[in-house]
């Protein structure tokens, strides 16, 4: 990041929070912290969002921190075969017979959408981030099923060797706190990529602003 410049809003951000937010109890949240320096301070699992409501609030830098959370993944979703084979005859966002109940349709969950804006609200640079981006942008994840071994090991070394995690430790780690580090890495080049030539501003989800990479630019 030596040839970027860091973001005016940002320059006394010095640790960056990533959190790796599950929208189901049965798959595991976590946390992870970096500094200026890149050097990886915290890694943590969180189970509920009472966990990443309570971690936020008590952690100490959290409010001179930037933050992102990744977003979680709608489980009521409809399988993507049943897309693929009916959205010929059938578009969801045209189709008046087609209701978007209880957001079947929506790719990504709204939980704890109440909580990030609030804590927008008190003051907290909090940012939302798409884990599937940021693993393209880096190649993790082209060959492999989500979440597999084969991917968790991807992912870490791919954190290890591409952005020179040095004590990012050896054994394997939960797929949760890799991610989470991914998100701290992903809060870190927003700051510092002022000119926005590798991390962007994606969209925009109930009321947070999604940050990620332009594809291609971290292999």
């Amino acid at each position: 990041m030596e040839k970027y410049i860091t973001k005016p809003e940002f320059r006394d951000k010095k640790t960056f929070v990533g959190i790796s937010f599950s929208s189901i109890s049965s798959s595991e949240s976590a946390v992870a912290i970096l500094d200026d320096n890149l050097n990886l301070l915290l890694m943590d699992k969180l189970y509920t969002l009472h966990d990443v409501d309570y971690f936020l609030k008590n952690f100490q830098g959290a409010k001179n921190s930037m933050i992102a959370v990744s977003m979680a993944k709608n489980e009521v979703m409809i399988g993507s075969r049943w897309k693929y084979l009916s959205r010929i005859y059938h578009p969801v966002n045209l189709n008046s017979h087609l209701a978007n109940r209880d957001c079947w349709a929506d790719r990504f969950s709204k939980k704890g959408t109440d909580l990030f804006k609030n804590l927008k609200d008190e003051g907290y640079s909090i940012f939302r981030f798409d884990i599937h981006n940021a693993k393209l942008a880096f190649g993790c994840n082209e060959a492999f099923l989500d979440r597999s071994p084969a991917d968790c090991k991807a992912l870490q070394t791919g954190l290890k060797y591409k952005l020179n995690l040095e004590n990012l430790p050896s054994n394997m780690l939960p797929v949760a706190e890799l991610e989470a580090v991914l998100g701290a890495y992903t809060a870190y080049s927003y700051a510092k990529d002022g000119k926005n030539e590798k991390c962007k501003k994606l969209f925009e989800f109930h009321d947070l602003d999604v940050i990620g990479f332009r594809q291609g630019v971290c292999r």
